[in-house]
C-alpha cells in the first residue's frame, strides 16, 4: 500500500484535467440550458402528481424555487466550472444541486446522471487553472482517479453484458436496432451486439497502453457518435452522455504531448498542488465501493434486469428490454374492503383518476417494479384525501403482462395481490414478483 501511495503522490502535468474540466463544464451548461428551454423541472418535478424519491422524505422545494432557483444554479455553476478562479466552487454547487434533482424521483433517473455527480465530486478535489503560458502540477492520484472511473464504467458495463440474453438472444440490441430501421434478421444486429460487448471490455486497456491508444481514441469517438445517432433515431433517453464520454478521452492523452502542442516554450510554473494522504485513502475506499456496489444484485434472488433490484448505480447501460403486453402498460383497480370498485385505470388513461405521471415514470414502473407498491400506497393516500378520510383503507390490484427480452409473455405479479399491503422489505427485494420463466 505504501508503494501505491508513493506512486500516486508523484507529480504529473494537470493540463489534461484542465481541458477536461472546461469541456465538462460546457457539456453541463448545454444540458442545463436544454433542460431550461424544454421545462425539464416543471415537466418532471412540478407537474406529476407523485414523485418516487431515492431518499425517504426528500421533497421538492416550492415551484418558484425549483423553476428559478434550481434552474439558476444549474445554469450558473457550469459557468463557474469553466472559469479558472471559481471552478471548484462551481463543481460543488453543481454536484449538490444536480444530485438533489435526480434524487427527487426514480422515474426519470439515468445511470449517466450518477456518473456526472461522481465526476463533479472527483474533480472538486483538484485545482486546475488553465493557461497557455503557465504550467500546473498535480499528484498522479487526481488524473488516475478520473481515468480509473471511466475504465470501471466501461469494464463493468462489459461484464454486465456477459449473459445469455445479450450473447444468445441478442437482446436488447435486436429491439433497439429494429426500432432504428434494421430488419430483425439482419446480421448487423449480432455484429453490433458483440461489438458493444468487446468495446466495453477492452477499451480501458486499449486507452491505457501507449501503442494502442490512438486506435482507442478514434474507435471510442466513433462508437459514442454512432450511439448518439442511433438513440436519436429511436427517441431513446441518452441525452448528452455520448459527448460526455467523448470528452473523457482527453484524460488518456499523454499530458506531456498536450503541453508541447498548447503551452508556450517559455511557460513557467503557475501552481503545484500538494499530495494529501487523507484524500488518497478516501479515493481508494471510494473506488473499492464503486467496484463492489454494481454487483450487489447477487445478494438477491432473481435476475437483476427483470426484478430491478441492484440495477441502478451498476452501469447496466441499456441492458434490459421489457415489452408491455397489457393495454396501458399496467391496469389498476381501486376497491373498497367490501370489493366495491372505486376506479379502474391504466397508465395510458391515468387521467381518469385525475393522476398525472410523466411517460418516463410510466415506463419505469415496469422497468423498476419496486416503484409499483410505492405508487399503490401513494394512490391509496390520494383517494383517502378525496373522501377526506385518512383511515379508510382501499384495495389496489394490478394487472401487468410483459415479454422480457423478447421472450414469452409472463405476468409480472399476481393480479389478485393487494399492492398496498406489500411491506417495505418485500418491495425493496421484489420477492412479491412472479418468477421469471
Amino acid at each position: 500500500m505504501k508503494k501505491v501511495i508513493a506512486y500516486l503522490s508523484q507529480e504529473v502535468s494537470g493540463i489534461s484535467l484542465s481541458i477536461f474540466r472546461i469541456s465538462f463544464g460546457i457539456i453541463l451548461f448545454l444540458q442545463s440550458l436544454y433542460w431550461f428551454i424544454i421545462g425539464f423541472i416543471q415537466n418532471n418535478i412540478i407537474e406529476p402528481t407523485f414523485l418516487f424519491p431515492f431518499i425517504k422524505g426528500l421533497e421538492p422545494l416550492s415551484e418558484p424555487l425549483m423553476n428559478f432557483g434550481l434552474n439558476g444554479l444549474l445554469l450558473i455553476s457550469p459557468i463557474l466550472i469553466i472559469s479558472n478562479k471559481f471552478h471548484r466552487t462551481g463543481l460543488v454547487i453543481y454536484l449538490c444541486s444536480f444530485s438533489y434533482l435526480w434524487l427527487l424521483c426514480q422515474g426519470y433517473f439515468n445511470n449517466h446522471y450518477y456518473l456526472i455527480s461522481i465526476i463533479c465530486l472527483l474533480l472538486s478535489f483538484t485545482k486546475t487553472p488553465f493557461s497557455k503560458s503557465e504550467k500546473i502540477k498535480i499528484p498522479k492520484l487526481h488524473l488516475y482517479s478520473l481515468q480509473g472511473l471511466i475504465i470501471i464504467v466501461y469494464f463493468i458495463a462489459g461484464i454486465n453484458k456477459l449473459n445469455p440474453y445479450w450473447l444468445i438472444d441478442i437482446q436488447p440490441m435486436t429491439y433497439i436496432l429494429s426500432e432504428a430501421g434494421l430488419e430483425k434478421t439482419s446480421l448487423f444486429i449480432p455484429f453490433f451486439s458483440y461489438l458493444g460487448l468487446f468495446f466495453d471490455l477492452l477499451i480501458g486497456p486499449i486507452l491505457i497502453i501507449k501503442k494502442t491508444r490512438f486506435f482507442g481514441l478514434i474507435s471510442s469517438f466513433l462508437f459514442h457518435l454512432f450511439n448518439f445517432f442511433i438513440f436519436l433515431l429511436i427517441g431513446g433517453e441518452i441525452g448528452f452522455f455520448p459527448f460526455l464520454m467523448i470528452s473523457t478521452l482527453i484524460l488518456f492523452i499523454d499530458p506531456i504531448n498536450i503541453e508541447k502542442r498548447i503551452l508556450k516554450n517559455n511557460a513557467r510554473l503557475l501552481y503545484r498542488q500538494q499530495f494529501n494522504k487523507v484524500v488518497a485513502y478516501f479515493f481508494l475506499v471510494f473506488f473499492f465501493f464503486q467496484i463492489i456496489i454494481p454487483f450487489r444484485h447477487i445478494l438477491f434472488k432473481g435476475y437483476v434486469d427483470y426484478n430491478g433490484i441492484g440495477q441502478r448505480f451498476s452501469w447496466r447501460l441499456k441492458n434490459m428490454y421489457k415489452e408491455p403486453k397489457t393495454n396501458g402498460l399496467i391496469e389498476f383497480t381501486v376497491l373498497t374492503l367490501n370489493n366495491d370498485t372505486v376506479s379502474t385505470f391504466n397508465l395510458f388513461n391515468i387521467e381518469k383518476a385525475n393522476i398525472t405521471l410523466t411517460d418516463r415514470q410510466k415506463t419505469n414502473l415496469i422497468y423498476y417494479p419496486n416503484m409499483i407498491p410505492v405508487f399503490a400506497k401513494k394512490t391509496e393516500k390520494y383517494f383517502q384525501e378525496i373522501i377526506n378520510n385518512n383511515e379508510f383503507n382501499f384495495i389496489i390490484k394490478g394487472n401487468c403482462e410483459i415479454g422480457f427480452m423478447g421472450g414469452e409473455s409472463t405476468f409480472l405479479f399476481n393480479s389478485q395481490l393487494d399492492l398496498t399491503k406489500i411491506t417495505t422489505s418485500t418491495y425493496k427485494t421484489n420477492t412479491w414478483l412472479n418468477r421469471l420463466k
